[in-house]
């Protein structure tokens, strides 16, 4: 209650009366404090909306691809500052514009009036609809399109979050690698064609020449063992000429044969059993007398208990007489070669080094030495008869096996060794004496 009292004297008399008003202000009281409350609130709601506002904008900011927030009415009301970055706009020409009036109109494209006028009302949302178009100010872009509806806390006023992604760059990747794909597609087909004429050539060619070749070296031992008659120093000189040269053609023919049956899985090994120890002792035999030649001292370090092994004798055959060939043709006279033979009981492997102190291998050459017809060119290298094939036919026949090969070399002149591994058993084993086993 508000009281409110006045003391009168009357006008006869002594006696004074007092007046009291007595107001009841409870419903004022009630009222005012409910405004207090309720300013109160609205202050709080206001802190709030200011907070979320500033927490979206951020949020949006944040965001990496471009951002738009609509109202209902499709005008923008906030947009992520990687869209002006993007598309090249600024805040004055987009806040609070339709966005089909964006950029000039730029904005104002059929797919994105389908999507946001007739599929969102019915959706709610849609996700990864591809947009393309081309900009003023950016050029030709490809765009991917998600979207929502939001229904505001306060009122019935939706706002739609639209995400655009630029995946230009990524459809342009896509295609190139469909295109590579295509091409690489095309280029296998091709290869297997030209591996498939190659491999008919190489038959013809092993028939077409190998054969009357081998004729040709039969007649001329036959003559040069004078079965026929007596030759003459010069007849026989002639004769050894064409066996020789008949015999190196040969190991041409034989090693570019042996080199396409590998490198198009056609090459297959027969293993045995059979000691290698015996194997290593009968060529070095086979090289001793060219090492005599040449006055080059050969020294062998081959281990007593070597086991046999489980391979393909005639391929490790070719493989080491490869590799002797090798060092005694790039050893000047006077010079040494070497071969070690040990058991690496911890992987059962045969662990064979060849090395020499010949023309050796210059550190750019080291990535060559395994390609095909390659020869070290050096003075002394010119005038020796090689292929080039024997060492990378070699490092073929050995992974052929399960092994590895490996060269190293300080220099030219510094000598060359080369060290190949074989596993003690090839392949899957030995059934009945032999088996055949593919490369591939």
């Amino acid at each position: 209650m508000l009281l409110n009292a006045r003391q009168i004297q009357r006008v006869l008399g002594k006696e004074r009366i007092i007046l009291l008003a007595i107001e009841d202000i409870t419903a004022r009281r009630e009222i005012e404090n409910g405004l207090e409350k309720a300013r109160k609130e609205l202050a709080a709601i206001k802190i709030s909306e200011d907070e979320a506002r500033e927490y979206s904008e951020s949020v949006i900011n944040t965001i990496r691809e471009p951002l738009i927030v609509l109202d209902q009415d499709l005008r923008v009301v906030s947009v992520s500052r990687s869209f002006y970055e993007v598309f090249k706009v600024n805040p004055e020409e987009t806040v609070g514009q339709l966005i089909y009036d964006l950029g000039n109109k730029q904005w104002n494209i059929p797919k994105l009036r389908e999507l946001l006028e007739t599929i969102l009302p019915k959706r709610t949302t849609f996700e990864d609809y591809e947009v393309e178009h081309d900009f003023a100010a950016i050029g030709r872009r490809i765009m991917l399109l998600n979207a929502r509806q939001i229904k505001r806390v306060w009122g019935k006023d939706r706002i739609i979050l639209l995400a655009i992604e630029d995946i230009t760059e990524r459809r342009e990747t896509e295609n190139g690698l469909e295109k590579a794909h295509e091409e690489l597609t095309a280029l296998a087909a091709e290869l297997k064609r030209v591996a498939r004429v190659k491999s008919e050539f190489l038959a013809n060619m092993s028939h077409e020449l190998r054969t009357p070749l081998n004729s040709i070296i039969g007649f001329s031992e036959v003559l040069y063992d004078e079965t026929f008659g007596v030759l003459n120093e010069k007849q026989k000189k002639y004769v050894n000429n064409v066996l020789t040269s008949g015999k190196h053609l040969l190991l041409l023919i034989n090693q570019i044969l042996d080199m396409a049956k590998v490198e198009s899985g056609k090459m297959n090994l027969v293993l045995s059993s059979f000691s290698i120890k015996g194997l290593l002792n009968d060529i070095s035999m086979l090289v001793a007398d060219i090492v005599g030649k040449k006055k080059l001292e050969m020294i062998l370090e081959i281990a007593e208990d070597l086991p046999h092994i489980v391979a393909d004798e005639l391929k490790v055959k070719e493989i080491i007489y490869n590799l002797l060939s090798n060092a005694v043709k790039f050893t000047p006279e006077g010079g040494k070669i070497g071969m070690r033979a040990s058991t690496r009981k911890a992987d059962s492997k045969i662990e064979i080094k060849v090395w020499d102190t010949g023309v050796g291998l210059a550190p750019e050459n080291m990535g060559k030495i395994f390609e095909g017809f390659f020869r070290v060119d050096t003075p002394y290298s010119r005038v020796t008869e090689g292929t080039g094939l024997g060492l990378p036919l070699s490092k073929k026949l050995v992974e052929l096996h399960g092994g590895n090969l490996s060269v190293e070399s300080e220099g030219l002149n510094k000598g060359t060794t080369v060290l190949f591994t074989l596993p003690i058993v090839s392949g899957k084993g030995v059934r009945d004496g032999k088996e055949s086993v593919g490369c591939r």
